[in-house]
């Protein structure tokens, strides 16, 4: 693994944790909300890449589709998307089939005794609590520098601002950062459009590879090369 960057932004979803199957998971632990969850997930999709520039404009136009979409009021699915879906989440997440990926502290402990930043960014906020949900330790997460999600930022993957930003907040240039995630389509694509370098972790639903110049590695391959550096 090449040693020539500053910052490193790990994706979560799929790639601290094989979320292989998380779907259906959060669908069958709360099948009364089954229209809600199935809005949710369409509308984040059919809305991938978007930029609404600021918070308030993703908030104001996913939750109108999504309601929509799910036959109740804006404000009904709002709440039911800010108090409760993320901690729904956050409960599946300790369900043994989710566990964290092996050696995380200790990638995390040598990228950090090397000088290297770390920030994670997922698609979903409450980063940091569903890290701890599915067995992530703290230890790691004390060595992230931040913690970001597309909600927090008003734009969805792969959408370059908001990784730019990431890597201002870390002192690093984009050319400096590498971004290690499960999907080219975003973590790749994003990458790709801010001239940072990646590279795509494999899971078990077998991702797609859109791009063949990064490597793709299995996470014990990656958490070897990290390690040893």
């Amino acid at each position: 693994m090449a040693s020539d960057f500053k910052a490193v932004i790990f994706d979560f979803d799929g790639t601290l944790y094989d979320n292989t199957g998380i779907g259906p998971a959060l669908l069958l632990s709360n099948p009364i909300r089954l229209p809600f969850l199935l809005a949710e997930r369409d509308t984040r999709k059919r809305l991938k890449g978007r930029d609404f520039e600021s918070p308030e404009n993703f908030r104001r136009d996913f939750y109108g589709r999504a309601a929509k979409k799910a036959g109740t009021k804006q404000e009904t699915f709002a709440r039911w998307y800010e108090e409760r879906y993320l901690r729904r989440m956050a409960r599946v997440l300790r369900q043994k089939r989710f566990s964290p990926r092996p050696q995380i502290l200790e990638v995390f402990q040598a990228l950090s005794q090397r000088g290297k930043k770390i920030a994670l960014y997922s698609d979903y906020a409450s980063i940091k609590e569903r890290a701890l949900s599915c067995g992530v330790p703290k230890e790691a997460l004390d060595l992230c520098q931040g913690f970001y999600s597309s909600d927090d930022f008003g734009c969805l993957k792969p959408a370059p601002r908001a990784y730019l930003q990431i890597a201002a907040n870390l002192g690093a240039r984009p050319k400096d950062c590498l971004v290690v995630g499960d999907r080219d389509d975003t973590d790749g694509f994003g990458a790709r459009l801010c001239q940072m370098k990646f590279i795509q972790i494999k899971t078990k639903s077998g991702r797609d590879v859109l791009d063949l110049e990064h490597p793709v590695m299995e996470w014990e391959d990656f958490a070897e090369k990290a390690i040893k550096g």
